[in-house]
């Protein structure tokens, strides 16, 4: 019994991924049961647990040199560790989630496991930037890049897109100016035609803000990591950032186009990827436009100028310090979107932590307003469940 779930487990039925062939993933699949096939034997013969198989095959996967056989491993793993009830073991262990979408676009999501961290930047209970702790009860997934228009038109197709767009990524820029319901429709696609995949009881979603902010300081405390520099109030996440405008000043000139001042530009999203990851291997979440999060607050909740406000006076979420998973939700006739991130080249200062809202039902076109999204606990239907509360 033990040896049918294992081999059902890693008897992978995709058929290819973008950055692989066919051949190379049907070579790798064949080079996977053969390493795996004495372990299969002594899980049969109580010889060993799911577990240590799991473990064993994260482990190939780290070690591997062929990115067709990774891949085919941490699918492999993954899917063990869901079988074994094991998501936090999976989760430490760095182990990612794939999904290809029949074409070259496909989604990897970083491991975010369950923990702790202090949310936040000051001490007023009232304020939306009230240091708190929060607590992540259980793992959780997060693609590593923002949602590209190469992914998102597997959806609804990108048929046009901004002259600057074309020129700083084209396809692999971020899906911008997405209106939030379409958004949800597009996550509740994901579920649905990955449903046998992913655990039960997880959907993908947009992040909480609290989420959001959990995979962004990935538990680092690396004095050169640029997000842990940049929280400390130096230029770090903006030096990175002059890497990027350097390189699209360059391939502008190459096409007879002037250069682009770091001072006054404010403009377009640019292609995904570029620059250093954080801790957890996840890119741009700042300095790459504005990503939308789960939670909405009320309208009354701040005046809005062109559209967009920043939360820049005391608001009172009901923060506790110590609470588990929280979101907030206004009603849906009554919410404005939440915003985290910021999309421009030149504006991070120490004191940059507001979040910026927008009114969600409206089908805004502003190609700052992207998305991501995670592969987590389906947080609103047990919010649902419970009568609604926080």
């Amino acid at each position: 019994m033990h040896l049918a779930i294992a081999a059902a487990v890693v008897a992978f039925s995709f058929v290819g991924y973008g950055g692989q062939t066919a051949a190379a993933l049907a070579e790798a699949r064949e080079a996977v049961r053969a390493l795996l096939a004495e372990d299969f034997r002594k899980l049969n013969a109580g010889g060993c647990t799911l577990i240590d198989v799991a473990d064993r095959v994260a482990d190939l996967a780290s070690a591997s040199n062929s990115p067709a056989m990774a891949r085919v491993l941490q699918e492999g793993a993954f899917n063990i560790y869901r079988k074994a009830g094991e998501l936090q073991r999976a989760a430490e262990r760095r182990v990612p989630f794939w999904i290809n979408l029949g074409t070259p676009a496909e989604f990897e999501f970083a491991a975010c496991p369950a923990g702790s961290f202090t949310m936040g930047r000051d001490d007023d209970p009232k304020s939306d930037g009230f240091r708190h702790r929060v607590n992540i009860s259980r793992p959780f997934w997060m693609a590593r890049l923002q949602t590209t228009k190469r992914l998102y038109n597997t959806f609804r197709k990108v048929d046009w897109m901004l002259d600057e767009e074309r020129l700083y990524g084209g396809m692999d820029t971020p899906a911008g100016g997405v209106p939030q319901s379409r958004i949800n429709e597009f996550c509740a696609l994901l579920t649905s035609q990955n449903s046998r995949r992913i655990p039960d009881g997880y959907v993908f979603r947009l992040p909480t803000d609290a989420e959001w902010e959990y995979a962004l300081n990935a538990n680092c405390e690396d004095a050169e990591d640029p997000y842990v520099r940049f929280k400390r109030g130096d230029r770090s996440v903006l030096e990175e950032i002059s890497v990027t405008l350097k390189a699209v000043n360059e391939f502008r000139a190459s096409r007879g186009r002037k250069p682009i001042s770091e001072k006054t530009w404010v403009g377009p999203v640019f292609a995904v990827g570029q620059r250093r990851p954080n801790a957890w291997g996840i890119y741009d979440m700042l300095g790459n436009g504005r990503e939308f999060v789960l939670d909405t607050i009320p309208r009354g909740a701040v005046d809005l100028s062109y559209g967009e406000g920043s939360l820049d006076r005391c608001y009172d979420f009901g923060y506790r310090d110590g609470e588990a998973d929280p979101v907030r939700r206004a009603a849906e006739t009554n919410a404005y979107a939440m915003l985290r991130g910021g999309p421009r080249w030149g504006r991070f200062t120490a004191g940059w932590y507001n979040r910026i809202v927008r009114d969600a039902s409206y089908p805004d076109y502003d190609r700052q307003l992207v998305f991501r999204i995670v592969l987590a606990p389906d947080v609103l239907a047990e919010r649902a469940k419970k009568g609604g509360g926080k």
